[in-house]
């Protein structure tokens, strides 16, 4: 008989599967809704897979390009080779694509853990900086870029994001300098949780806390955020190339509107993929810029199989060669990672 709590997770469940499919409805009907028909079809006839080829490499080695980052993070710790993390976060960013819920991560945490006898804890620390990192990167972007600057009537959620970032600023300061006093608000938490995971949990984040001295460094810290900025550039210049293979005259600026608009994908919930509301994303940031729906959709639907296809093909290939499955991942417990 299930218990309050499993009923509970099991509507959660059920509404989050509801909203995703809703949501993916309404996202691909937005896109094909009075559409130009003739006009997608010429689109893709008239597409040069040169440079659609040439998007698909680069979008691989952007993937490459973020081990960069995870390597100095992970170094203090563990010497761990560039392709080795790469693998990883292939693995990551493939069990991101087919399952929801961003369990990736925690498979990347949970493999590098494991497979280089590294504390979890530790692990899922350098995975949090890169996300924060992150965050701040997309948040200074999102308010400096022209175009959208000049929307920001339009854009209610530009103050939100702004107060967002101030507010983790601050958080990471503290984080960062005054780490007993996180150490003690768990230690109280953990006054609240059974006994046998009350050390578990104290112990975790110990050693997660480890990770954030690194940022300390001022060196470190540049070079990291230098390390982000390249990431965020080998996704526009993606975008951009696969501009040039649509026969787009469109600015290596527009390419970062458009990234911009496709970080919206990752919040609402979806169906695994991304159908539709990632292709609808790509249609509205397109239309600053005046391009019709039809080759919209149709860019939209080629940069979607650039970014996602290569990544489920090499993940099919390398997870084999780990020992996880992807039911696992998604049911790490926090011991494991400790």
């Amino acid at each position: 008989m299930k218990t309050s709590n499993q009923k509970k997770g099991s509507n959660y469940k059920f509404l989050k599967i509801f909203l995703g499919v809703a949501l993916t409805t309404l996202a691909l009907w937005l896109s094909f809704r009075k559409l130009d028909w003739e006009g997608l079809k010429e689109t893709f006839f008239q597409i040069n897979f040169f440079w659609v080829i040439l998007a698909a490499a680069n979008s691989l080695f952007t993937v490459y390009a973020l081990g960069w980052r995870w390597q100095i993070l992970l170094n203090p710790k563990v010497k761990v080779p560039l392709t080795s993390l790469f693998r990883l976060n292939i693995i990551s960013q493939f069990v991101n694509i087919v399952m929801p819920g961003r369990f990736g991560e925690l498979a990347r945490a949970y493999l590098a853990s494991k497979q280089y006898k590294v504390s979890g804890a530790y692990v899922v620390g350098t995975i949090a900086i890169e996300k924060i990192l992150d965050f701040f990167i997309f948040v200074f972007l999102w308010i400096s870029v022209p175009v959208l600057f000049a929307m920001q009537k339009e854009v209610k959620g530009y103050k939100i994001a702004l107060f967002l970032c101030f507010f983790m600023a601050l958080f990471l300061i503290l984080f960062i300098w005054q780490p007993k006093l996180f150490l003690k608000w768990t230690n109280l938490i953990s006054r609240f949780l059974p006994a046998k995971f009350r050390q578990v949990f104290q112990d975790f984040f110990k050693k997660g806390i480890e990770a954030f001295r690194l940022l300390k460094n001022a060196k470190t810290l540049t070079i990291l955020i230098i390390f982000t900025f390249i990431f965020v550039g080998g996704q526009v210049l993606t975008n951009y190339i696969l501009f040039i293979a649509f026969d787009m005259k469109l600015s290596f600026w527009a390419g970062l509107v458009v990234l911009l608009a496709l970080q919206v994908v990752n919040i609402p919930p979806s169906i695994p993929g991304k159908i539709g509301i990632y292709e609808y994303s790509v249609i509205l940031a397109l239309s600053i810029f005046s391009i019709s729906k039809s080759q919209a959709l149709s860019y939209g639907l080629m940069l979607h199989m650039v970014a996602y296809v290569p990544k489920i093909l090499l993940g099919l290939i390398f997870l084999p060669s780990v020992d996880i499955s992807l039911r696992k991942s998604s049911k790490l417990q926090v011991e494991k990672l400790g």
